[in-house]
């Protein structure tokens, strides 16, 4: 069988398994969905507060939009790093994936069909309450750059969850447990705020964190609002980024899988 073919029948079963896993646990996921939106709500209330009324058209849209590549983020990092150890290493299909010639980067990145079951229910639920807070509001005023922001960030963010996931099956910790800035980014990574309108300090801090460039694309495609870098510049690096967190990923497991799993296996007990 030719190798594409091989590759494109293993990304079809994968994509069918994580399908039906997600069907079966729909409940779960559902109720994950209420709980983060419940949370959310929270904070968009604190923010609204405090901001003039005049000023809620542009405003209301880039919090929702912060919070949604937020939760996506958020959602790829735990179903693919913390699935490896809850799910993958408890059960012992590392190495029977091995066996078979299967790759795990690609059984880990099928993870994505949860990721976005469960960010399509929150996401509109995030809608709904700064609808009823801020009134209507417009989402999206460029949709094709949207859609390349919402790409790029996702490649950076499944990039940096098969690290994680990598570095749990080699160092037998949960891959959550090694993510201690998820919450940090939000805050100052140009994701909750533009980059312009961050103290000096964390303006800096943001220009180096990946997903700020992404964010400040996707702020412009919804509202208008100027990327601090200039759009043409945010567009090459979110781009470059994206592809060298994947592939940074990639390298990285394929060293750990001819070093480490194919000589002593997995060793970790997962999460209770």
């Amino acid at each position: 069988m030719p190798p594409t073919s091989k590759a494109l029948r293993q990304l079809i079963a994968v994509l069918y398994l994580h399908g039906i896993r997600t069907w079966r646990y729909k409940y779960s996921f559902i109720n994950s969905s209420l709980n983060t939106m419940l949370w959310i709500t929270i904070f968009l209330l604190g923010v609204i507060m405090f901001v003039p009324e005049h000023e809620l058209p542009v405003v209301a849209p880039q919090v929702f939009w912060g919070i949604a590549l937020w939760n996506l983020i958020s959602y790829t990092v735990i179903y693919v790093s913390g699935w490896t150890t809850w799910f993958l290493v408890t059960t012992g299909l590392v190495e029977e994936h091995l066996l078979h010639g299967l790759s795990v980067p690609m059984l880990l990145a099928g993870r994505l069909v949860t990721v976005i079951a469960e960010a399509a229910i929150a996401t509109p639920l995030v809608y709904l309450v700064l609808r009823g807070v801020a009134g209507p509001m417009k989402l999206v005023d460029n949709p094709l750059l949207l859609v390349y922001g919402l790409a790029t960030a996702e490649a950076m963010a499944l990039g940096y969850a098969l690290l994680l996931a990598t570095l749990a099956l080699r160092l037998s910790i949960p891959g959550p447990m090694l993510d201690i800035t998820n919450f940090i980014l939000f805050i100052v990574g140009g994701i909750a705020a533009p980059v312009a309108r961050l103290p000096g300090p964390l303006r800096t801090v943001a220009l180096l964190t990946p997903y700020s460039h992404a964010a400040e694309l996707i702020r412009y495609a919804a509202t208008g609002a100027k990327p601090y870098l200039g759009t043409w510049s945010e567009i090459l690096i979110s781009g470059a980024l994206g592809a060298a967190l994947l592939l940074t990923a990639h390298a990285v497991y394929k060293l750990v899988e001819s070093k480490h799993l194919r000589r002593y296996g997995v060793r970790g007990v997962g999460r209770m």
